[in-house]
């Protein structure tokens, strides 16, 4: 299956935009790239349409996730330049970012490519207009990222979604046409959620790491209320310093997360924590997504103890098997338990392990590819997750 990947190279603060064009590669080796940082000025110059008319067919085009593709015009444009110049490490001219975002907007709907597919692994859902969707629809667009399984309606989620920052900043424009789409389509959903690279394992024992919690990444209301409780006990908590020493520089203006060694200090330093910890705390979201955090904590190896999100156990992931639930008002018992309990380490290999059998880039790579092939041979249904089963619907090619 020959794949057209489209989008500008840049290193994100965010792995899974960075293994996204790995796993493509990895599984599809007659990949062709296309983008700013892909291939040189000139051919950009040149148009997606000449490219594809240069080296295709294709069977696939994936757009990638730095390309504002459902963005509405010049504004959604300069944005993207704006946070890929903030948050991403790249040396790519504004000119040529601009020029490349309006000509993916204007032809990539319309390549003569069996399957054209947009990566929504990071993406705001709810703050999406059925102007949007619509774009879509008229184009004959599938998408790549969570299904309904993930999303819940606006009515179904916790009371205090509501006192999220980003909840407060965007509420007038939530709605739950995302949700329908993904109900109504399906068959437009290569169903994904985030994954871990190799570089994100640690099988160092839980004895021998030397901090007994941690509570990594923003701080969420859950997330806040967890280091709350945590604040004056006499646990030996992982330092967050390097966090807010980032989040500081960020808002002074200054490189913190777009200097390309100081954006893979970030990384490794959160990699760090996780790989020194025994026991590593997060929490959903107001929305429930699945973040990474669900996966990179099992991943390095810690025993994750966590206020699951949304589809976790259709995910594989059982509580007091592979992980222990505990909302933050209980973390402190919970820790006092499991600090002493002989059976963490075994939950946290098990945790591991399904990670790396279930979500790491090489699974959802398998995963992604069993989509495509039904897509490109029309038989596509639509996949979901049951009970660590990824489960793919399509037409038996002698049916009908």
């Amino acid at each position: 299956m020959r794949v057209l990947y489209v989008d500008a190279n840049a290193w994100h603060i965010n792995p899974t935009a960075n293994l996204l064009p790995v796993l493509v590669r990895e599984r599809f080796p007659a990949v062709r790239f296309y983008g700013p940082g892909f291939v040189d000025d000139g051919v950009i110059a040149g148009g997606l349409q000449a490219f594809v008319d240069r080296h295709g067919p294709f069977d696939v085009a994936l757009l990638g996730p730095a390309t504002p593709f459902l963005g509405e015009g010049a504004d959604a444009d300069h944005g993207a330049v704006a946070f890929l110049r903030r948050y991403a490490s790249h040396r790519l001219a504004d000119r040529t970012l601009l020029a490349f975002f309006a000509d993916a907007r204007a032809v990539f709907g319309k390549l003569p490519v069996a399957v054209r597919l947009v990566s929504v692994l990071n993406f705001d859902y709810y703050a999406t207009s059925q102007k949007q969707i619509d774009v879509l629809l008229e184009q004959s667009l599938a998408v790549l990222g969570p299904n309904d399984q993930f999303v819940l309606a606006l009515a179904d989620l916790p009371d205090f979604a509501s006192r999220e920052k980003h909840y407060v900043k965007k509420a007038d424009r939530f709605t739950d046409a995302w949700r329908n789409f993904l109900l109504q389509h399906p068959e437009r959903v290569v169903t994904a959620t985030h994954f871990v690279g190799p570089q994100e394992y640690c099988f160092d024992p839980l004895s021998v790491r030397p901090y007994e919690v941690a509570v990594p990444g923003v701080e969420y209301l859950l997330r806040k209320d967890a280091v709350r409780r945590l604040a004056g006990t006499r646990l030996h908590s992982a330092s967050k310093t390097y966090f807010h020493l980032y989040r500081l520089v960020n808002r002074l203006g200054l490189p913190a997360y777009s200097h390309p060694l100081a954006l893979r200090l970030y990384n490794l330093f959160f990699q760090r924590t996780l790989a020194d910890t025994r026991c590593v705390y997060t929490a959903r979201g107001g929305f429930g997504i699945p973040i990474r955090k669900f996966f990179e904590i099992p991943a390095a190896g810690g025993l994750l103890i966590c206020s699951p999100c949304n589809g976790y156990a259709d995910l594989g992931f059982e509580a007091g098997r592979h992980y222990v639930q505990a909302e933050p008002d209980a973390l402190l018992d919970v820790l006092s338990e499991w600090l002493a309990n002989p059976r963490a380490q075994e939950v946290a290999s098990a945790g591991q392990q399904l990670v790396i059998a279930r979500h790491s880039m090489v699974a959802r790579g398998e995963q992604i590819e069993r989509c495509l092939r039904a897509m490109v041979t029309r038989g596509y249904r639509g996949a979901r997750w049951h009970q660590g089963e990824f489960v793919v619907d399509e037409v038996s090619p002698c049916a009908g």
